[in-house]
Formats: C-alpha cells, sequence, structure tokens
C-alpha cells in the first residue's frame, strides 16, 4: 500500500517552490491550498466501527437505485437444518485456503478488498486518465448501493445470524453474531463488484471475477457469517445493482463517435505534439457524457485562456521555459513522482488508509468511497468539455525545443485533469476525514503545480484545473451534508 505520508507529500512548500525563477510561477496555486482545507465540520465524520450504525437506511442516497428497498428480497424463512449443519461442518476443518478467504474478504469493511482490486486491475488492464475515473465512479457507486440495498433487507427482515442461531457456531473475528445476516452484505458487495468488473473490463478471463465473487460470498460461511441462503441472496442483490451499474455506463456517451472535421485549426488550436504525434486527440467528445451530480459537463466551464499571442499568452508560455531552465531538484522529482502516479488511485488508496485507521462501519466507508470518485469523474468530465471547447495548445507545440520531463499527453492543454482529480478528491476526502484536509489540500496542490513543472501543462491550466475540482467537490459536499444521517439537518 502507498503510504498515506508518500515522498512526494513530505516536501516542504518552501523547498518545491523556493528554488530559482520557477518558484514565482507557484504562488497562485499555493495561494489557493487553504481554501480548500478548511471549513469541512467534524460532524461531517463517520462514525467508527464501534458506534451504532443509523437504525434505518431508509433516508440515505442511492445511486442507481430508485430507493434503497427497490431489490429488497423476500423475508426468509428459518434457516434449515441442512444450511447449520454446513456452516458447523465448515468451521470444524478448514483448509488452508478457507482460512486464507476468511482473512482475506473479511478484514474491515466488506468492500475493501474489492475497492483495493480496482486500483490493481487498472494496472494490469492499463486503464488510466479519464476512462479509469468513469470506472472507478461506475465500480464504487454500484458497491455502494449494493451495501445499502443488503443493510436495508437486514434491517427490515431481522434474520438471526449463524452465531446468533446456534451454539455450535463460532463467529470469526470480526463478525458480530447480534447482526442480522440475511442478506450477505459480502456476497451483495462481491455480486455488484463482479458484474461490474466482467462489464468493464472485457478483456479479462472469463468467468475470473465470478469466481473472486464466488470466493468472497461463500468464505462468510465458514467464518459463521452467513448462511448459504444468506449467501445467495446477497450474490442475487447485488447482481441485480450491478446490471442496473452496467445499464447506465452503456448509455452514459462513452462511447459517442466523433467527427474530426470539427477540430478547430491555426494559431494557439491544438496540434498533435512529441513523442507520439497521435492525430487524434484523445476522448473528444467526453465533456459530454453524462454525469452524476453536475447538471452537465459545463456547469462549471471557466472562461477561455489568454488569447494567443497576448502579452498574458507570453508570460504563460515563458514561466514554463523559465520551469525548464531553473527546476530544482525537488520540483523534479514531485513531477516525476505524480507523473508516473495515477491520480485516482492514489486518492483511493489514501482514503482507504483513513477509512482503515479510524475503523470506519460498511456503510459509511460505501458512501464515502463513492463521493469520492463520483466527484473525481465529473471533476474529469468538466475539464474535458473545457479542453475541447477552447482546444488550447501544449507549449510544447509553441516550444519545440521544450525539455518536459514527461510525455505531453495527447489532447489539449486548458485546463488541467490531473489537476482537477486531486482537487476533486482531496476536498471530498477533506470533508469526510476534517483533520486530514489540510495535508489532502496540500497533496492536491503539489500535484496541480507538479505539470507545470513538467512543462506539459501552462500554470494557468493547474490553476483553473484544481479549482474546478474543488468546486466539483464542494458539490458532492454538500450533497452529502443534505443526507438525512448523521444528524444533519
Amino acid at each position: 500500500m502507498t503510504s498515506l505520508h508518500t515522498p512526494s507529500a513530505r516536501m516542504s512548500r518552501r523547498a518545491l517552490v523556493g528554488a530559482g525563477l520557477a518558484g514565482a510561477a507557484a504562488v497562485p496555486l499555493a495561494s489557493l491550498h487553504r481554501a480548500a482545507a478548511g471549513g469541512a465540520p467534524r460532524g461531517a465524520l463517520a462514525p467508527a466501527a464501534g458506534q451504532e450504525t443509523a437504525a434505518s437506511p431508509a433516508g440515505w442516497r442511492t445511486w442507481l437505485l430508485a430507493s434503497v428497498d427497490e431489490l429488497r428480497p423476500a423475508a426468509p424463512g428459518a434457516p434449515s437444518r441442512a444450511e447449520i449443519d454446513e456452516v458447523v461442518a465448515a468451521q470444524a476443518d478448514p483448509s488452508e485456503a478457507t482460512a486464507a478467504a476468511i482473512a482475506r474478504w473479511g478484514t474491515g469493511p466488506a468492500l475493501i478488498p474489492w475497492a483495493s482490486m480496482a486500483g490493481e486491475v487498472s494496472a494490469e488492464f492499463e486503464i488510466s486518465g479519464m476512462p479509469q475515473n468513469r470506472f472507478m465512479a461506475i465500480y464504487h457507486t454500484a458497491l455502494h448501493d449494493a451495501v445499502i440495498a443488503a443493510w436495508d433487507a437486514q434491517v427490515a427482515h431481522t434474520r438471526p445470524s449463524p452465531g446468533a442461531t446456534s451454539d455450535r457456531i463460532t463467529p470469526a473475528p470480526g463478525v458480530d453474531p447480534d447482526r442480522p445476516s440475511f442478506p450477505s452484505e459480502h456476497a451483495a458487495v462481491a455480486g455488484a463488484a463482479a458484474t461490474v468488473l466482467a462489464y468493464l473490463i472485457p478483456d479479462a478471463e472469463s468467468g475470473r471475477f465470478d469466481a473472486l465473487a464466488a470466493e468472497a460470498a461463500e468464505s462468510r460461511i465458514a467464518a459463521g457469517d452467513a448462511f448459504r441462503s444468506d449467501v445467495e441472496a446477497g450474490l442475487a442483490l447485488g447482481r441485480a445493482v450491478g446490471a442496473k451499474a452496467v445499464a447506465r455506463a452503456k448509455g452514459d456517451g462513452a462511447d459517442a463517435e466523433w467527427d474530426p472535421a470539427t477540430m478547430p485549426t491555426g494559431p494557439g488550436f491544438w496540434r498533435p505534439t512529441p513523442p507520439g504525434f497521435v492525430e487524434t486527440p484523445f476522448a473528444p467528445l467526453a465533456g459530454a457524457q453524462r454525469t452524476w451530480v453536475m447538471t452537465g459537463g459545463d456547469q462549471f466551464r471557466p472562461a477561455p485562456p489568454p488569447e494567443y499571442g497576448s502579452p498574458a499568452w507570453k508570460a504563460e508560455l515563458d514561466m514554463v521555459l523559465e520551469f525548464a531552465a531553473n527546476r530544482s531538484f525537488e520540483q523534479e522529482r514531485a513531477a516525476l513522482w505524480w507523473g508516473t502516479n495515477s491520480p485516482a488511485a492514489l486518492v483511493n488508496e489514501w482514503t482507504r488508509e483513513l477509512i482503515l485507521r479510524d475503523g470506519i462501519d460498511l456503510p459509511h466507508t460505501a458512501r464515502i468511497l463513492a463521493d469520492v470518485h463520483v466527484a473525481i469523474a465529473d471533476s474529469s468530465v468538466a475539464v474535458w468539455d473545457a479542453k475541447y471547447t477552447w482546444w488550447t495548445s501544449r507549449p510544447i507545440t509553441e516550444a519545440p525545443d521544450l525539455k518536459t520531463l514527461l510525455p505531453t499527453p495527447p489532447y489539449p492543454a486548458y485546463p488541467s485533469g490531473y489537476s482537477a482529480v486531486m482537487g476533486a478528491g482531496a476536498t471530498v476526502v477533506g470533508h469526510y476525514f476534517p483533520e486530514a484536509a489540510n495535508d489532502m489540500a496540500d497533496r492536491a496542490w503539489e500535484a496541480a503545480a507538479s505539470r507545470g513543472w513538467a512543462g506539459v501543462h501552462y500554470v494557468i491550466d493547474d490553476d483553473i484545473g484544481l479549482t474546478m475540482g474543488r468546486q466539483v467537490g464542494r458539490l458532492v459536499c454538500s450533497l452529502a451534508g443534505a443526507d438525512p444521517v448523521d444528524g444533519a439537518a
């Protein structure tokens, strides 16, 4: 796991921006970083695992379901003798593989292993940037709704767990025998995750994610946490939620076809850049994709960048050239570190670390991760709308001898998508974990500034991208504040 305190994040701002002419350009971003850090109310924190979760999920937001009880399974009967005996037998002589599965899927909230897997499969199948941000939002909203739907059914049916049903059953560490077990929340999360992953990663081996879902769900039988009927109901519920996520994904506009004849030409407009000189810019219609919380991709569309050839435009280009000539060691290290890491995956990992540190319960874990990734996804749509509204050329197009630290991405410069993702993610994480807000804001600032230090963006790209991300993040935080849980008015 990447530590919450990354080598890059430990750098002092003075060390990063204090060297040479390059430091001057970072001032606009530095002046912004505290704006996102302050003010998150202590009440935004989710309760720890030892605290009582709200008695009913009825007031909770859902992303894919019309209501929390939309897919509620019918009330179960009492567990059969065969079901009880199955749990007893599974516990009598568990294999090493069974013990490993119990530990893998049962340590921490049920969706944490699946959230971790999202980053792993993204790396394995080379899903990054805008597609990864979309992927993460579809995936985590499905996990969220599966959790809330399972919780709703548990509260509605209050079926006693295996440990509360028979004194021959010993719950594994971390299993609360007083909690209802129908349907299994682990199985619901697993069913949703496998369904969404199978759709979003069609190149994966057939059945790979279903096999993992079966392992995760059935491990709860040997753990004394679920009966067979709990597992089956949970898997069915999760798959139904996953199907809704897939249906939404199929209609979100990500597969729209672009007409190259609409690309503007002339001075100041984007042109293919080295090293690849990719002729077709990446995802030119992504700004029109269906959003989660924004009214549309243009809701936070910024003003145009400085007019090409104007003194303001020349000042932006000159600053990038000064970066290239005067980078400090710390600036170069930061640019390379951020430039070789996925911002969505980093924020996901840091969020999971905070959740586990504070012992956050399952429903709140699901809400936090879904909110983080919805903010990231919508901020990306907003940035892509702006990129392909203004079609701004990259610095290397205007200064072909510019020595960049990273390859220039094949799409317009203004504004910066990396900066927006970090601004959005840091804002939501800071809302739920106020004591981490300043640290997260510092990271977002550094990540944004690093794009200019690397020479792939103008500083105004980073400034505006960071601001847009924070705007979207605050929009998501306002939804969390209005949710009638945790005593919110």
